[in-house]
């Protein structure tokens, strides 16, 4: 695990280049437009509206009729610094946003003619609302989790949100776990790899402007978690799985420790999405995640690589293998659906295009947290409903399952 001491000044350098937004509002204005002809200013705007925004604001105005005209600068101040925001004239608004707080926000607009001659100000104020990164922090929920603590939270508005993940150390300093990026309207993450002592975890949220939340803290006991032996899971194949073999790389292979052979099933087998297979694990136990390594080489986040896929778990099989239940979707009303997932390609390119920070996500494993709650598992059935290249196929390289099985490795 790559653990590292937290630096608020790393922090913080972070977020300033993360905030490329702030481009878009600067502390010194750079001459645009053409060179000046004339020294007569145009009017001011009028008719000035505010409409509070997360964080901001949308300043609304009616332009002057005149011709000679080019751009409104609306001048505002965040923390004593003077920033600046533009809109063209094919707009009659402006928009202020990366506000860190509730308080306030005085602000002046100016007209601005192809001379670069500025109208007499105006100036309004208005109060923003919460920030959006407020608004998450208020709903994070944390709580003791395998190995660890996981972590909850709600973003309505799907904004960027970066999300430190700490944890205080043997030597009582705070280290930081991950730093994770979210849009998701609902998102969990975990902090994982401790042992059962009492740890203070906690979390802070830091937007695409800079801004920084508070630290939200627990004290928690992390539950015991182990990665499950892979030497007794065996094929668990139901009536409607695919667990064909393409070339002699049977379904085995997943789970037999080796990132450098896979499981292929035959392409033109006759199967169609959503394509099921089943694990037996071999015993029973109570479950915390996955880890999931798709193939790479030439097919990293491509082909038949699994791109959205449910995991459901039971603990004992209702009906013998061969029996057309398993064809139905009635099983899935005695089963516990322990996770609806996503393989999220970091860059958010187009298929067959990938970056090396791509590559190496993939390499290092996927993680996927399975609800909590579902009692002990033996049964593990995967439903792939769509494959990267959306074919009826699936190749993957790898599989570990972790979790408490009631045993204490030495």
């Amino acid at each position: 695990m790559n653990r590292k001491k937290i630096n608020l000044k790393n922090v913080f350098s972070l977020a300033l280049l993360a905030g490329i937004a702030l481009l878009l509002s600067s502390c010194s204005e750079d001459r645009i437009g053409q060179t000046p002809t004339d020294s007569a200013p145009p009017s001011s705007v009028t008719n000035v509206r505010t409409e509070p925004l997360p964080g901001g604001a949308k300043i609304t105005y009616d332009l002057p009729k005149e011709t000679d005209i080019s751009y409104v600068i609306c001048e505002y101040a965040v923390k004593n610094e003077k920033k600046i925001a533009r809109a063209s004239v094919y707009n009659n608004y402006v928009i202020i946003e990366g506000l860190a707080d509730t308080e306030p926000c005085e602000f002046t607009l100016y007209m601005v003619d192809h001379s670069e001659n500025k109208s007499a100000p105006y100036t309004g104020s208005f109060s923003p609302l919460e920030p959006p990164y407020r608004t998450i922090f208020n709903s994070l929920e944390m709580e003791p989790d395998f190995g660890g603590v996981v972590i909850r939270w709600k973003n309505e508005t799907n904004v960027m949100i970066g999300a430190f993940l700490l944890a205080v150390s043997d030597d009582g300093e705070w280290e930081e776990f991950d730093l994770a990026f979210s849009t998701m309207k609902e998102d969990k993450r975990a902090i994982r790899g401790y042992n059962t002592d009492p740890r203070l975890f906690g979390v802070t949220l830091i937007d695409q402007y800079g801004n920084t939340s508070d630290t939200f803290r627990l004290v928690a006991e992390p539950l015991y978690e182990k990665e499950l032996n892979k030497k007794v899971f065996a094929d668990g194949h139901l009536l409607g799985d695919n667990y064909t073999s393409h070339n002699s790389r049977p379904i085995s292979n997943i789970w037999d420790g080796s990132l450098s052979v896979l499981w292929h099933t035959v392409p033109d087998a006759g199967f169609t999405p959503p394509l099921t297979f089943t694990i037996n694990l071999g015993l029973k136990a109570k479950l915390s995640r996955m880890m999931l390594w798709n193939r790479g080489e030439t097919f990293y986040w491509g082909q038949h690589n699994p791109r959205y896929f449910e995991v459901w778990g039971t603990d004992e099989l209702k009906y013998p293998i061969e029996n057309e239940y398993w064809r139905t979707g009635n099983w899935r009303d005695d089963w516990v659906l322990l996770g609806d997932f996503e393989t999220i390609k970091p860059s958010g390119l187009p298929l067959g295009q990938v970056t090396d920070e791509d590559r190496a996500v993939q390499d290092a494993g996927l993680e996927f947290i399975f609800e909590s709650g579902a009692g002990d598992v033996q049964y593990l059935r995967f439903v792939v409903k769509e494959t990267w290249a959306r074919t009826a196929a699936l190749h993957i390289n790898e599989v570990s399952i972790f979790g408490d099985d009631g045993t204490r490795d030495e």
